[in-house]
């Protein structure tokens, strides 16, 4: 009886391990990741235009850290031709913000780890982008306010293309210290992989990416 007990009592904390908040919450960021794509993915081939997924990447102080690394928005290029740094982007929808003390991992989280956290390298779970940094992009009817803006991006063709090759989203907890925030558990990612083909497979798992 006491055996069964302990057994109990084990399996017990492994359920609430795998069921508690910080679970849920990075199972509704990653929902928020898979509508976002797919909404991007359906404008593209609708409109027959370039689109592309927003993540903000200007990093505090200079940027909003209530915003950085957890506001995301699409955008689609105002025609079909070939885009340029000057190309004015249209925003699709409603900029979303990812729940409290979640973000997505950056290419790089070099300053962005809890004392004590070291990230895995083999696989990395770590996003990736069209470039390793945040860049400016020109969005129509932005407020003067976020001139200065910039974004990490994921771009899908009107076939469904997505760059870079192979890409991923990852998203994982934090806590904000000294106004960044900080990756508080490696165990704790989740994501999407794509193929250049445009599907789409959800991460839950660190060692999956």
């Amino acid at each position: 009886m006491i055996v069964i007990g302990l057994i109990a009592l084990l399996l017990g904390a492994v359920g609430l391990s795998l069921s508690g908040p910080g679970v849920s919450t990075l199972a509704s960021a990653q929902n928020t990741l898979a509508a976002l794509v797919a909404t991007a993915r359906a404008q593209a081939a609708v409109k027959q235009k370039e689109t592309l997924i927003l993540i903000y990447g200007t990093r505090p102080p200079n940027g909003d850290v209530g915003k950085y690394l957890r506001y995301i928005r699409v955008v689609i290029a105002p025609d079909s031709a070939v885009t340029t740094a000057t190309t004015r982007w249209e925003p699709i929808g409603t900029p979303v913000l990812l729940p409290s003390g979640v973000c997505v991992v950056p290419p790089s989280t070099s300053g962005l780890l809890a004392t004590g956290v070291i990230w895995p390298t083999n696989p990395a779970p770590v996003s990736s982008f069209i470039n390793l940094t945040a860049s400016r992009k020109i969005i129509l009817n932005e407020p003067a306010a976020s001139a200065a803006d910039t974004y990490f991006e994921l771009k899908i063709t009107p076939e469904g293309i997505i760059s870079p090759a192979a890409a991923k989203l990852a998203v994982a907890t934090t806590t904000v210290t000294n106004g960044l925030p900080q990756f508080t558990n490696a165990g704790a990612v989740r994501g999407l992989a794509f193929r250049t083909s445009g599907a789409v497979t959800r991460v839950n798992e660190p060692g999956s990416f």
